[in-house]
Order: C-alpha cells, then sequence, then structure tokens
C-alpha cells in the first residue's frame, strides 16, 4: 500500500508517493515543507520574502531564510553557467510580459530596454554575516519560477533520506525525481495536445526536468508569444526548441539550466550539459527529436 500526496503550490498541482503504508507522517512533513517554500519563495504572494525582498530594491538588505539564501546562491552560480541566459533578476522584465498580455500587446522597444538595464546577478548583494540580501537598485526584482521546484525537489530527497524513506516518487508539476526504485515517466509531447507523450524514461534514483514553450503562451496577430524570456533580448526565446528535458542527479542544476539551455539551442548548450554530466532530449519546432546517447536504453518512443 503508498501512501501519495497531492498539494497544490508553485502554481501547479505537485504529487509525493511513498511506497510503505506507516509513511505518512513523512509525506505531511513534505507537504508543510512545500507549502513553506511558496509562501518564501513566491512572487505572487505580497508577504513572501521574495516579494519583501523586491519592494526593498535599492533601499536596504533583507533578512532572509536559509532556504532563500541558498537558493540566491545556487541561482548566482546557474547564471553564470548559463551565460546569463538564466537569470533569476530577470524579473522586471517577466512582469512586462505579464502586463502586456493582459493588456493584449507587445511591449515596446523602449520598454524593453528599460527592463533590461535591470537585469543582473551581479547586483545581488549578499551578506553572509547578516545572513540578509539587497538589490543594489530600485526597480529591481527576483523571481525564483525558473529554479524553485528544483530545489524544492532536492531538498525534499535530503529530508526523505535523513528520515530512512528508500523509495520515492516525487514530481513537482513536471520537475520529477525517483529514489529508489525504478520508474517509467512520460515525456510530454509539446506539438500535440491530443497525444500527451511522445515518449517514455526509465528513471532511478535521478531526476528529469522539462521547460517547454507550449505551457504558458498568448496569440497576437496570429502570432504566438511564449513565456521563457530571453534576458539578453527581451523576447521570448527563439532557439529553434519547443521542448528540453534534461536528465541528472542534481534536480536544482537540472531546473536552472532546462531555462538556460531552451534558450541557448541545442548547438551551444551541448558543450556544457557534458560539461555538467547532464542528459538531454530535444524536440525542436519541426518536431525533429535528439535524444542523448546515454539515454537510448531506457527512452522508447510512444506507439
Amino acid at each position: 500500500m503508498r501512501v501519495q500526496k497531492i498539494i497544490p503550490a508553485f502554481g501547479t498541482l505537485n504529487t509525493i508517493t511513498l511506497y510503505e503504508p506507516d509513511q505518512l507522517p513523512e509525506a505531511e512533513r513534505i507537504k508543510d515543507y512545500i507549502q513553506f517554500l511558496e509562501q518564501t519563495l513566491s512572487v505572487f504572494r505580497p508577504e513572501s520574502e521574495v516579494s519583501r525582498l523586491n519592494r526593498l530594491a535599492g533601499i536596504r538588505p533583507v533578512p532572509v531564510s536559509d532556504d532563500t539564501f541558498s537558493l540566491i546562491k545556487e541561482s548566482i552560480r546557474f547564471s553564470e553557467t548559463s551565460y546569463g541566459a538564466f537569470d533569476i533578476t530577470a524579473g522586471p522584465l517577466s512582469s512586462l510580459w505579464r502586463r502586456c498580455k493582459a493588456e493584449n500587446r507587445l511591449p515596446s522597444g523602449k520598454e524593453k530596454r528599460q527592463a533590461r538595464k535591470l537585469i543582473g546577478s551581479r547586483d545581488i548583494l549578499m551578506n553572509e554575516e547578516t545572513h540578509s540580501v539587497m538589490l543594489r537598485r530600485k526597480g529591481q526584482s527576483v523571481d525564483f519560477g525558473g529554479i524553485a521546484k528544483g530545489y524544492a525537489v532536492n531538498r525534499i530527497l535530503e529530508i526523505l533520506k535523513k528520515d530512512g524513506v528508500k523509495k520515492a516518487m516525487i514530481d513537482l508539476g513536471g520537475t520529477i525525481a525517483v529514489l529508489g526504485r525504478a520508474e517509467t515517466i512520460g515525456i510530454r509531447n509539446p506539438l500535440q495536445r491530443t497525444s500527451p507523450c511522445f515518449g517514455t524514461l526509465r528513471l532511478e534514483n535521478r531526476c528529469a526536468v522539462t521547460s517547454g514553450s507550449y505551457e504558458r503562451y498568448f496569440t497576437l496577430h496570429g502570432k504566438r508569444y511564449h513565456h521563457i524570456l530571453d534576458p539578453r533580448t527581451g523576447m521570448p526565446s527563439d532557439s529553434g526548441l519547443c521542448s528540453v528535458t534534461l536528465i541528472g542527479t542534481d534536480a536544482v542544476k537540472l531546473d536552472a539550466l532546462a531555462t538556460g539551455v531552451f534558450i541557448l539551442g541545442p548547438k551551444k548548450s551541448l558543450p556544457l550539459l557534458k560539461a555538467e554530466g547532464i542528459d538531454a532530449i530535444f524536440v525542436l519546432e519541426g518536431g525533429q527529436v535528439f535524444v542523448s546517447d546515454a539515454l537510448f536504453a531506457e527512452f522508447r518512443f510512444a506507439a
């Protein structure tokens, strides 16, 4: 008999599956932790630490929790690794596009330039002694949407292992980890809504993260504009990809780099993925699928 919890957080439904009937306390503890993280990290909660940090940008430092401090450190590292394609300080750009979507228009060149001027992880000032963080300039903001779920998965795995849990499956809105037993997961088809998965993958003691242009978008004058924004241009990414799935053992790295790789495209990102020991499945806009050699034994195209 297994124990399963479905937890709404991070703007999605999250599922924790444990495989022993006496593990309800562990499942409840994980549920509480996920809800704590959302309350701490969500830019859509005015009382969150991140919202306070953004409100006080250019004014004063904000003391933050261990989770927020650690996540900001990780985010800065992956911004450098991805050559700036992933950057949590792209909050002003995300806010601009959300506003334009609500107003059913595209941002002007001036608006994009103003937003891009506020982007840069170098403007995150961290103080180890006071455990505080400050954004250097007014108008700057951070958004953990591209990394929070990966961080949560890593922390949940740490908690479960500490509690002696040997087998588990974590699915935080498509950021997936399998602990201690092999499971088959579906890889979402980004081109056909009527065909949910184009393939399956066997996972064991590994994580998988997918980033795609099919989740959130709006259409204007017959053209679709998706939500994965390139901080370097101010526009939705135009790398030729419609989805990328990364497989490895570190969920926070996969989550951040999935965004970066989607923006960089296959050719520029392959050396990066090789250096980081990450396998990938690319789906191009034309429908071509590329799978890392190391995944051939575990990946199957759907019938």
